[in-house]
């Protein structure tokens, strides 16, 4: 069956499967038989850690750390990169 799907402002869409060599990314598209497709959003997420750190005199400290990742939405080699990679973690865990 032969559907139409549209992504919402901060989504993509990726499409795998039949026709597709490895994977598509669309703000909208037709999704074709043999084809699947998911969404991953785009907004950064950030990360917070505490990270264990020793001073230049011996003495252990916390030192906390906060990443902020996300895709560089106007290179698309990114997209791509980001959609293979980060796009199927839970965007709320402590691993990534």
């Amino acid at each position: 069956m032969v559907s139409y799907r549209v992504a919402k402002a901060s989504e993509y869409l990726v499409i795998t499967g039949y026709g597709i060599p490895d994977i598509k990314l669309a703000k909208n598209a037709w999704i074709l038989p043999g084809q699947t497709y998911s969404r991953f959003d785009i907004s950064p997420v950030n990360y917070t850690f505490e990270v264990q750190a020793m001073s230049s005199e011996k003495l252990p400290f916390l030192l906390p750390a906060v990443f902020t990742i996300g895709p560089k939405i106007d290179d698309h080699d990114s997209l791509l990169k980001y959609a293979k990679l980060l796009s199927s973690h839970e965007r709320h865990a402590h691993e990534v």
